[in-house]
């Protein structure tokens, strides 16, 4: 009854401080059907989409997204001007009339990126041994709690690389947007609600 009870705790455990992996599934915003858009005195067209994490299936990093108070954020960027625009020289993020600065790729990673340490705690399945009619233990743990452990590191590890990975494709801050261009990208804002968003010339 004790070993019972042990391993229960063991396994809350676990799952609650580990909880399993899961894989990246690409956002692609090249291929998103935008729901919302904004003009600013047709200089600059801006079309978003938030929710997107969730949308695509990444329920791991969504969670961390709602915990951290970020909005990632999908966005069609049009140059409708006769210059080119740059976000960060000459044209900004705004909800109503504040301009809102937003998180640059290793501030999102770090806040969103699956723990890859935590799957560590699989291997306190190590010493589960399993008895069927008086047999011998079977030392199952020898196998179960490495292979978990293990399994998880390599799906968590290679997810992060992944969302990474995208994350500096599709990073637009700092980017000369030729006039006529449309450029896609995926940006991070801190405390930020569901707001309407727009971009604005500044200089």
């Amino acid at each position: 009854m004790k070993k019972i009870i042990y391993f229960s705790l063991m396994f809350a455990l676990i799952f609650i401080l580990g909880g399993c992996a899961q894989s990246y599934y690409a956002l692609n915003p090249t291929k998103i059907s935008y729901s919302a858009a904004s003009n600013n005195l047709e200089e600059v067209t801006l079309n978003y989409r938030y929710d997107i994490l969730r949308e695509n299936g990444n329920k791991k990093i969504s969670k961390k997204e709602r915990k951290n108070n970020i909005k990632l954020v999908a966005v069609k960027i049009t140059n409708n001007t006769d210059k080119v625009i740059n976000l960060g020289t000459n044209a900004a993020f705004f909800v109503g009339n504040s301009m809102i600065v937003p998180m640059d790729v290793n501030s999102i990673k770090n806040r969103l990126k699956q723990s890859v340490p935590s799957h560590l705690f699989y291997l306190l399945l190590t010493p589960l041994t399993f008895t069927f009619n008086n047999s011998k233990p079977l030392p199952v743990g020898l196998i179960l709690g490495p292979a978990l452990s293990g399994g998880n590191m390599l799906v968590a590890g290679n997810a992060n690389k992944k969302f990474y990975e995208e994350l500096l494709q599709y990073d637009i801050l700092n980017r000369d947007i030729q006039k006529g261009e449309t450029v896609y990208g995926l940006v991070g804002f801190r405390n930020l609600d569901f707001s309407p968003l727009t971009i604005k010339i500044t200089k």
